[in-house]
């Protein structure tokens, strides 16, 4: 039996520009976000093909990224050079499981019209998503081959599980961040010759981070992160027996205790959505020393993630990037479970009692001193390097595409 390496590969030494690429009927490349949890994540990616010189390079722009309600954060990509942006205007309001549904079905039709426009010999998907899955399927009709980004990890707490195994099977390059991802992509059927362990292209821009001064972090945000301060990141748990209500209830009330800042964070659009936005909003207008922000950015995000004293909630920047600032982590529930998770990280049901218990240990000092050496296992700064050689060294496309 095949088995994939169990460490990532050393970082490649050839250069972006140079050496004769394989796959010369690859020439327009796209990536498909649609939220701001992938906005920053294609950041180092799109550069990187961008500098290459080889790819006519594109960004196809929808979900939640055209609506105000969740920051407009269209706007992450407008800073970008040598990429062409296509509006993609799919979402529909509603947090029913029939609209999320009716927004998802009009992602396939409105993505559809994008790649056609945009003329792509391959499309980069990223993730778990609703919305990137319909994006996965307009390209599978389309007969354009599809390079997924973090297949293999797992979620066991969501309907993300579900739409993350759909795309993998759907695509025909696997870009998985850890060795073990990889394996799992592999125990699904994928041909060993279409998984490249590349580590998470997050960390690429993660490893050159230099924070601001937190005097001018405080100034943006309108809290003192000089002070206590917790972050508070929440998206609904969908596939939980409790209603988002009460889950939201139950986080909250973990909180009671804690008398310092907050720093509140809207969720992503999933099903149950709006139930947890407005207890997010009451929450952060009854309680003082506390701020509701629709989005960040992820320079933003990373400078209140370097001075916070804590983040609590169930985002996969608890899993993924909180290591790299040794930030303690209250990960609550099981939207998470299943994903490889560092030292820094605790583990809570949603029941506030046992919240407020796990909270109080993450807060311990002697806690963030037990882990003073910790690494981030999921990257080393070099993903979009991996996956710019892997791409010049493509089959044909016809044999990319017929999958065995």
């Amino acid at each position: 039996m095949t088995t994939m390496p169990t460490t990532l590969p050393s970082p490649p030494t050839l250069s972006t520009k140079t050496g004769k690429d394989s796959a010369t009927w690859l020439r327009r490349i796209a990536c498909i976000s649609t939220s701001r949890a992938d906005a920053g994540i294609y950041q180092p990616l799109l550069r990187a093909l961008s500098r290459a010189e080889t790819y006519e390079v594109s960004c196809l722009v929808g979900g939640t990224h055209h609506d105000e309600s969740f920051g407009g954060t269209a706007a992450a990509f407008e800073s970008l050079t040598g990429v062409d942006l296509f509006d993609v205007k799919h979402f529909a309001q509603g947090d029913s499981p029939t609209q999320v549904a009716r927004s998802t079905g009009q992602a396939v039709i409105e993505f559809s019209r994008a790649m056609a426009a945009a003329q792509c010999d391959l499309v980069f998907v990223l993730g778990d998503r609703s919305e990137m899955l319909a994006a996965a399927l307009a390209a599978t009709i389309h007969r354009i081959p599809i390079a997924h980004l973090h297949g293999g990890d797992a979620t066991h707490g969501a309907i993300d599980d579900s739409c993350r195994h759909a795309i993998t099977k759907l695509a025909h390059l696997h870009f998985p961040a850890l060795p073990e991802h990889a394996e799992r992509v592999m125990q699904m059927g994928e041909e060993p010759w279409r998984i490249h362990t590349v580590g998470a292209l997050a960390i690429d821009d993660l490893a050159k981070f230099r924070p601001s001064p937190v005097d001018v972090v405080s100034h943006e945000i309108g809290l003192d992160f000089s002070q206590p301060t917790l972050v508070l990141a929440y998206h609904p748990e969908t596939l939980s027996d409790l209603s988002p209500e009460r889950q939201i209830n139950q986080v909250l009330g973990g909180l009671h205790a804690w008398k310092g800042n907050v720093l509140v964070l809207g969720p992503n659009a999933d099903v149950g959505h709006d139930a947890v936005l407005a207890a997010l909003r009451d929450f952060a207008s009854l309680r003082p020393d506390t701020v509701l922000k629709a989005s960040l950015s992820q320079e933003l995000f990373w400078n209140c993630l370097r001075y916070a004293t804590a983040l609590v909630g169930n985002s996969s920047a608890g899993i993924l990037e909180a290591a790299s600032f040794k930030l303690p982590v209250v990960n609550i529930g099981d939207r998470q479970k299943g994903r490889t998770c560092t030292d820094n990280v605790l583990h809570a049901a949603i029941e506030r009692t046992e919240i407020a218990d796990i909270l109080a240990a993450a807060l311990d000092p002697m806690f963030r001193e037990s882990f003073p050496r910790l690494k981030n296992p999921y990257g080393d700064g070099h993903a979009a390097e991996r996956i710019l050689v892997a791409l010049k060294t493509l089959p044909g496309r016809g044999e990319l595409l017929i999958k065995s």
